[in-house]
């Protein structure tokens, strides 16, 4: 826990000075920002756009991992072909914060809240437009975004946010850094450098190169791996999917109540999915109760093989359960296969992450079974005759008028899929209808992030 009260009020003079600041909000909302503090490193920052296209907070992301998922975040090609959950569970992977404003009812429902609400009463400050408190979070890997815990997060925070509450227009528009459109390109940004009186120099770096992220791996110990390569081998084949459930649960694995705030952040247990590939059978799936603990699952994996046998061959779609398996492969002589178009397993996980969430990731058409329509244009039945020219005349009428963010999004996740199918728009069109995408995806990422994909969970 943190007594120092000092550090905290420091921090949110500077919270209240950003959000009276004016010059950061131009920035690009892709454009990287790096800010180097005196004695806890470099971090770097983009800034969070809402629904409303409102630059309303700041991203921060570590050196370590951070820039890795960074740098994917910002290709565009490898973020539409992700799925929300794909998307978020790539967020969750590195070190940073989160620098946002929310409503008085969004925050007094939030476990941060109670500082900032106390910070606001001891300094007689009204609240005054809209989204007017701080809400800033600390993020670690499988974490939901939680209260800052250590003098550290708050020296980085306050950093950053006394960086971007001192630009001026002149950063803006002459010293603003290249935009990144591959994750593996060379590029160069700007660099708050911290001085020892706390001032910053502005200069330029490059941005650090891309690393594969690092996953964690059980280790199996010489009396599990002896046992098991005992047992014989089958001529079976499994596939296999581990990833981060997205219901987050406390330490411990239990249920958390309705309203409850625990001490510590919740996380995103990790999640076990073995298929047999001859029958689709499901032959296990487990989840972990402990952060970064294998146990659970370990053990009913180990209860499988003996029950089992070993598998000739173990098909994986994702590095992460590449990672999972590749000691126990080893030691066990099985063939582990990476084979990312296994859609054996996407099509599960989907279904999966769909049941568990309450999202509906292949969502085409709302409930009515209607096409594209806003309330100034006709509905198009999905069995008109004319479904495609009528589609197309509404959806291009939308596009020149400007009222496409107002589209539902159950509507437009319906013209992507039908336009990407049919190629029915001409490329000024289609640009426009790409750039609504990823603002809609950003802005729901941001979403669950700033305020949890789910606070409520179960122990398996």
């Amino acid at each position: 826990m943190i007594s120092n009260n000092e550090l905290y009020d420091i921090m949110y003079d500077e919270a209240f000075r950003l959000k009276k600041a004016k010059a950061w909000r131009m920035l690009d909302d892709r454009e990287i920002v790096a800010v180097r503090t005196m004695h806890d490193g470099t971090w770097f920052c983009t800034l969070m756009v809402d629904e409303y296209g409102y630059r309303n907070g700041i991203c921060v992301y570590d050196e370590q991992s951070g820039v890795s998922v960074l740098r994917q975040i910002m290709d565009l090609e490898l973020d539409e072909g992700r799925e929300i959950y794909e998307q978020l569970e790539l967020v969750l992977s590195h070190y940073g914060y989160i620098i946002g404003f929310a409503s008085k009812s969004s925050i007094t429902e939030d476990p941060v809240g109670a500082g900032t609400l106390d910070y606001c009463k001891r300094k007689k400050i009204r609240a005054r437009g809209k989204n007017f408190y701080p809400m800033i979070k600390v993020l670690r890997p499988h974490h939901i975004p939680w209260k800052l815990e250590t003098e550290a997060d708050l020296r980085i925070v306050t950093a950053v946010m006394r960086v971007f509450g001192q630009m001026d227009d002149d950063f803006v528009w002459q010293n603003g850094g290249d935009t990144l459109e591959r994750f593996d390109e060379k590029i160069a940004v700007p660099v708050f450098v911290e001085n020892e009186d706390g001032s910053f120099r502005l200069g330029t770096m490059q941005l650090p190169r891309y690393r594969e992220l690092e996953y964690s791996s059980p280790d199996w110990n010489d009396l599990q791996a002896a046992r098991l390569k005992k047992i014989k081998k089958t001529s079976s084949v499994w596939l296999a999917e581990c990833f981060l459930m997205m219901q987050c649960i406390a330490e411990g694995g239990d249920e958390l109540a309705e309203g409850e705030n625990p001490e510590h952040a919740p996380f995103y247990p990790e999640n076990l999915v073995v298929l047999d590939d001859a029958t689709g059978s499901i032959v296990m799936m487990e989840s972990s109760s402990e952060d970064a603990d294998y146990e659970v699952i370990l053990d009913k994996l180990c209860s499988v093989i003996l029950s089992n046998g070993r598998p000739r061959q173990i098909l994986v779609r994702t590095k992460r359960t590449e990672k999972f398996f590749k000691k126990l492969c080893r030691r066990l002589d099985i063939k582990l296969v990476l084979d990312e178009e296994l859609l054996e397993l996407k099509d599960l996980r989907d279904d999966f992450m769909s049941d568990l969430s309450g999202i509906d990731y292949m969502d085409a058409y709302d409930e009515d079974g209607c096409g594209i329509y806003d309330e100034n244009l006709q509905p198009v039945d999905i069995l008109d005759e004319d479904f495609e020219k009528k589609v197309n005349e509404n959806f291009t009428c939308m596009v020149k008028s400007g009222a496409l963010s107002e589209l539902p999004n159950s509507d437009f996740a319906a013209a992507v899929d039908f336009f990407l199918i049919n190629d029915g728009l001409g490329m000024d069109v289609l640009e426009v209808m790409r750039k609504e995408y990823r603002r809609r995806r950003r802005e729901r990422i941001i979403g669950m992030l700033k305020f949890g994909a789910s606070s409520r969970g179960r122990r398996r």
